[in-house]
């Protein structure tokens, strides 16, 4: 018996098909720790999160359009997974120049057809590729708030903002530590010896 045969998502996955969405958020994830092939690397993750408005699922109460996102590993090479994702949904082979002068944060509010999938175990749905929408079809536009965030550079009012799960992810970065925790190493021994020490030189409480 395993873990993961007991613990199930709690929303259903969509169908496998395709579906017109909307960008709402570009997340710059920073330096991520990726293992590939028994090999550990730090590599440079960016999310994109579409809302799909004509699937909705209640939450709180009310039902709200479901959201969907896809990370990449940022590289420029042409068979990247990333390069060939954007190729795909601006309708074009991209350029080098086109592809690495792409302001991302310009996509969010941006229409796509996006070919969903279902994993191998059929318990989540995935985001495959992206097109752009056929001639004529009306745009949809996004309910939920835009979400931007760009770890390089950092905004704490901006990350505050972000759902828990992208605060944490994020909090995994190679820049968050580099920020965020001590630049010496701190030794739980020796704080604790020093604290020691400073109660003995306080001497006894008088009352």
């Amino acid at each position: 018996m395993k873990l993961r045969d007991k613990v199930k998502p709690t929303v259903p996955p969509m169908e496998a098909g395709t579906y017109l969405g909307v960008c709402i958020g570009v997340i710059g994830l920073g330096e991520q720790e990726t293992t590939f092939n028994g090999k550990t690397r730090y590599v440079e993750k960016i999310k994109f999160i579409f809302e799909i408005p004509s699937e909705t699922i209640e939450q709180d109460g009310e039902q709200r359009p479901r959201q969907l996102s896809v990370d990449f590993s940022v590289a420029r090479k042409s068979t990247s997974r990333m390069r060939q994702f954007m190729s795909g949904w601006m309708g074009k082979t991209l350029t080098d120049d086109e592809y690495l002068g792409m302001e991302y944060f310009d996509l969010i509010g941006r229409n796509a057809i996006l070919n969903v999938v279902r994993s191998e175990d059929n318990q989540y749905a995935n985001i495959a590729a992206a097109a752009p929408p056929l001639r004529g079809t009306a745009p949809v536009t996004a309910t939920a708030e835009p979400l931007r965030f760009d770890v390089d550079e950092w905004d704490d009012a901006v990350f505050e903002k972000l759902p828990d799960y992208l605060q944490e992810r994020i909090k995994k970065s190679t820049q968050y530590k580099n920020r965020h925790l001590p630049e010496e190493e701190v030794s739980v021994e020796a704080a604790n010896a020093q604290a020691a020490q400073d109660a003995e030189e306080d001497g006894p409480c008088p009352f």
